[in-house]
């Protein structure tokens, strides 16, 4: 009896774990912004996250106050589905410490957990399988990160136009003062140039050059920077003084 007990709070755990990841990776995605390359991937990296940090507040602190309000209930009183549901709505406000969106999150959850906790115990009194009941989140999850990845939209090509735009994106760098796009500008004695040469599909050499009127202020100097689709890195770097 006590191994059906505890496995129950963990089947409850585990459907409500993926339950709630799902969703919260779904108004992540739906409220994301940014270009992104795959919204498949970017919803499954999602699920994981929530999964792994929400699973174990779930796990440790769901299914202790769950356990709890059960011994309780069975002890003194006679369980009452909604009395004992509403009680797990409670205990998730506890998120409220945190932010008043997590508690909205929180009781959501807590109250899917104290249901599912319920149906899995009445499935079990009449020797009903669960398998399928357990296996329901896994399911729409995937078929959700399949349609998703299904209907991103083909990226278009990254150029060289874009390794400039990307590289120099920033602010209060050294580069700065160079051009924003491909090209030569002289400001007082400095020349300085604005270059890119592609080494590879997609993969650019985006060099900013400086050199002087005057020989005697120095030699030419640069620098340049490797840049593929979303990242950039320092290439080389060069003085002539």
């Amino acid at each position: 009896m006590q191994d059906n007990f505890f496995r129950r709070k963990i089947m409850a755990s585990f459907v409500t774990t993926i339950t709630l990841a799902m969703i919260l990776a779904s108004v992540y995605i739906y409220h994301d912004t940014r270009a992104t390359f795959d919204y498949g991937a970017e919803f499954l990296i999602a699920v994981i996250f929530y999964g792994i940090f929400g699973g174990i507040i779930i796990l440790i602190y769901g299914s202790l106050v769950s356990a709890l309000i059960e011994v309780i209930m069975n002890r003194w009183f006679r369980i009452n589905i909604p009395f004992y549901v509403l009680l797990h709505g409670v205990f998730g406000l506890i998120m409220l410490l945190v932010n008043p969106i997590l508690a909205l999150f929180g009781v959501g959850a807590a109250l899917f957990y104290a249901c599912t906790d319920r149906w899995i115990l009445h499935r079990k009194k009449r020797d009903k399988p669960t398998l399928m009941f357990l296996l329901s989140p896994l399911s729409v999850t995937m078929v959700t990160w399949s349609i998703l990845s299904f209907i991103t939209p083909e990226q278009p090509p990254f150029t060289a136009e874009d390794a400039v735009a990307f590289v120099t994106s920033g602010e209060g760098t050294i580069i700065d003062k160079f051009p924003k796009k491909e090209g030569v500008i002289t400001v007082g004695n400095a020349i300085r140039e604005t270059s890119v040469e592609e080494i590879d599909d997609e993969v650019y050499i985006v060099t900013f050059t400086e050199t002087w009127k005057d020989e005697e202020a120095g030699g030419p100097w640069s620098i340049s920077y490797k840049v593929e689709r979303g990242s950039s890195t320092i290439y080389e770097e060069k003085s002539g003084l």
